[in-house]
């Protein structure tokens, strides 16, 4: 995309500067800026190449005026967005003052570029997003809501000192969206999604290769910008999705739970006192996500069949048997299709088949009751099929895959 179309800086854009308009550049106030209400908010930093120098960091405005360069007539609310980022950085920060257009960031956190100037303009400068979206307001215009999300991130305009590479990055802005608890052992499904920084919008793809991150944990998003973590122990856990070109997403914290052991919302089972006994009390218990019996058979395609393109499975189906004192929470089904030496796997969010790799089941949620169908958008083309059911139950137990009953293998000719 030429750089005319992204981002440039003329003489008359120079002026939208105290309102930040686009995020052309952030402007940390107007003369005399009135006071809201103070809030807790978040703020984070991020500089070129996606690298992180404040870390989402919590703070509470306050209404006390900012006054970076000891004039009274030049503060700025200390409730506003640039309260909150002077706050969060302990005023680390480079700051100038234009008279009519008022102050202009320079510099975060030690990173810093050139002011600006008609006769030399910067290749760099400081954006600023809130709650997920660009800013229509200067940094020190923006009041804040309790809540309220914000986030600076150096962007570059042009190749130069300060973006030797590509002039124009990041190009987008990633999010991620996560249950707020989990189960040890079991699967949960982290979607991310992209914006463009220019516009704001969203995009239809994630950008190149998105990896995704807790902690010691990491995996890689597919073409969908879906992405599987399995957590090993209980606990807190940090979520943040990460790729080339882009803004990291926000961070998101899950809580990890081994079955109802009290902790995450759940509740701890209690067991009655045998009348022997003096007294007991709650007793925790662990459960684990050992494999259920097998369960769980595949309906709509018969193991080892071959058919023809016409007689093809439209319709997958399935039962689950639920053993005495457990309680379904999902069934989940896989389709694979191999075809010339490559693999598909059937998306459940598309609705069509997407490269994937071979003998990896890539399972998606039907329903939560003890028999189900699912209805294929079209029959199936020619090639070899494997179709999976599994089910899990609300302690996080997986029913094993077993051949010609919950894994069954047929062909389309």
């Amino acid at each position: 995309m030429p750089i005319a179309n992204r981002r440039t800086w003329p003489v008359p854009v120079r002026v939208l500067l105290s309102l930040a308009a686009a995020c052309l550049a952030v402007a940390l106030a107007v003369p005399v800026a009135q006071a809201g209400t103070p809030a807790s908010v978040t703020v984070r930093v991020v500089g070129l190449t996606g690298t992180t120098l404040l870390a989402q960091t919590q703070v509470t405005t306050n209404g006390t005026p900012i006054d970076p360069d000891s004039n009274p007539l030049h503060t700025c609310s200390g409730t506003s967005a640039g309260g909150a980022l002077y706050d969060a950085v302990r005023g680390n920060w480079v700051v100038k003052y234009d008279e009519g257009l008022g102050y202009e960031i320079d510099g975060i956190q030690g990173l810093n570029f050139a002011p600006f100037s008609e006769s030399s303009p910067p290749d760099a400068y400081w954006s600023f997003w809130l709650n997920g979206a660009p800013a229509t307001e200067g940094a020190c215009e923006q009041e804040l809501a309790p809540g309220s999300d914000v986030v600076f991130f150096a962007q570059c305009v042009s190749t130069g000192v300060d973006c030797p590479t590509n002039g124009l990055e990041p190009e987008h802005f990633l999010t991620t969206t996560a249950p707020s608890t989990a189960q040890v052992g079991v699967p949960v499904t982290v979607k991310v999604g992209s914006l463009n920084t220019a516009t704001g919008s969203a995009e239809s793809s994630v950008p190149g290769v998105v990896t995704v991150s807790a902690g010691s944990i990491g995996t890689s998003a597919d073409a969908e910008g879906v992405a599987m973590l399995t957590f090993p122990s209980t606990g807190t856990y940090t979520i943040q999705a990460s790729a080339p070109d882009s803004v990291p997403a926000d961070p998101l914290t899950i809580c990890v739970h081994n079955g109802n052991d009290g902790t995450c919302g759940t509740t701890v089972t209690e067991v009655a006192c045998p009348a022997s006994s003096s007294g007991c009390g709650p007793v925790k218990t662990i459960f684990s996500p050992a494999p259920l019996p097998e369960a769980a058979r595949a309906g709509g395609a018969i193991n080892g069949r071959v058919y023809s393109k016409r007689t093809a499975p439209r319709i997958l189906g399935g039962s689950v048997e639920v053993p005495a004192g457990d309680t379904l929470h999902e069934v989940r089904i896989a389709l694979e299709r191999r075809i010339h030496g490559r693999c598909y796997a059937f998306s459940g969010i598309r609705g069509a088949f997407v490269r994937g790799g071979c003998h990896k089941p890539r399972f998606f949620e039907v329903g939560d009751t003890e028999s189900f169908t699912y209805l294929l958008p079209a029959r199936l083309p020619r090639g070899s099929y494997v179709y999976d059911v599994e089910a899990v139950n609300d302690v996080g137990g997986i029913t094993a895959l077993t051949k010609g009953l919950s894994s069954v293998a047929f062909s389309v000719k």
